[in-house]
């Protein structure tokens, strides 16, 4: 198991150094992104594409300790710690930056975004990738026609749980084994859930990826 997760972050780590892959996208730097937050960050692949690690306080964090493990033997220059998004270990105005690439959608999405706020500096960026319900319906009918009916409960139940971020603002826990969340994110309910949060210049992106940028309100 332990050896399948390092071979999925090396994949996601070549496919962030290659620019020709289907599903490579990096978040835009500037050089005003000083220091930078990658929630979700696995092995650090993104800040290891990014260059983070150079000339910028680059830190991630990941719920999984395998992979933060493997991503500071990657580059002992990064700085990559065990927690959730929910709950950031870190002061208030902390990063000029802070990004989640495909990771949000596996939070308590209210929760999360709240927590991006505060540790970021008034007028410091957020970027993040996210989950269409297309994309959603087409896994969860790949399992329906394999018959694993687990999978297509667990997809009904992330359905739902986006229409609940749609109308509620707020997503819920997976009720069964150890909980976790997971959901679809519309453009509608990422610019509510945004604004509420304190964000200005929202800007929604649904083209080949679905990408929402924004900016803490001074």
């Amino acid at each position: 198991m332990i050896e399948e997760a390092a071979a999925y972050h090396l994949n996601e780590l070549r496919v962030a150094l290659d620019p020709s892959d289907a599903h490579h996208i990096l978040p835009p730097i500037d050089p005003i992104h000083r220091r930078v937050l990658d929630i979700g960050c696995g092995a650090g692949q993104t800040l290891l594409a990014c260059q983070c690690q150079e000339r910028r306080l680059a830190v991630g964090i990941d719920p999984s300790l395998p992979a933060v493990t493997l991503g500071r033997s990657l580059d002992t220059r990064l700085r990559l710690i065990c927690g959730v998004g929910e709950w950031l270990p870190f002061a208030s105005g902390s990063f000029d930056l802070v990004y989640s690439r495909v990771a949000l959608p596996y939070m308590r999405i209210d929760r999360a975004i709240a927590e991006m706020a505060r540790v970021l500096r008034p007028g410091g960026t957020l970027w993040l990738t996210l989950h269409p319900l297309s994309r959603v319906i087409r896994d969860t009918m790949a399992e329906a026609r394999q018959l694993h009916l687990r999978a297509v409960l667990h997809g009904a139940y992330v359905i739902g749980n986006g229409l609940a971020l749609h109308a509620l603002g707020r997503t819920f826990a997976w009720p069964f084994g150890h909980g976790g969340y997971e959901s679809f994110q519309t453009t509608e309910a990422m610019r509510r859930c945004l604004a509420r949060a304190g964000f200005e210049a929202i800007a929604i992106e649904r083209s080949r990826f679905f990408v929402a940028r924004a900016r803490r309100r001074p």
